[in-house]
């Protein structure tokens, strides 16, 4: 756990090696770090602009990208886009790797739901 600083009253619920997906441009960039999950929040350890307290988190899901790789897809609380009242913008942040089943797992236990 070192490197880390955790919230007072935080507790680490799981960490690992993943990829994050990243939709840029219309194409996918991979980012590789160290996902964290705590009592309080989710986020990354060198990709810096990932971090969701737990409150702000509407659910995730856990699906498999090009029948292969499984992957885990955490999608943050919509907000309405700054174009009226049209439609909803939601942030959803897409990961692979070989702990993709932990972080399922570490998901639940911290009180995620599963959409």
């Amino acid at each position: 756990m070192a490197g880390i600083r955790l919230y007072s009253g935080e507790s680490l619920i799981g960490q690992g090696l993943v990829s994050y997906r990243d939709l840029e441009k219309h194409t996918y960039q991979c980012w590789h770090a160290t996902i964290y999950v705590t009592s309080q929040r989710v986020f990354l350890s060198t990709y810096t602009d990932i971090e969701l307290k737990l409150s702000n988190i509407r659910g995730f899901t856990f699906g498999r990208i090009l029948l292969f790789f499984p992957s885990v897809t955490i999608y943050g609380q919509a907000e309405e886009t700054v174009i009226g009242q049209h439609g909803l913008e939601e942030d959803a942040y897409t990961f692979t790797g070989f702990p993709i089943k932990k972080l399922r797992g570490w998901l639940k236990r911290a009180g995620v739901r599963e959409l």
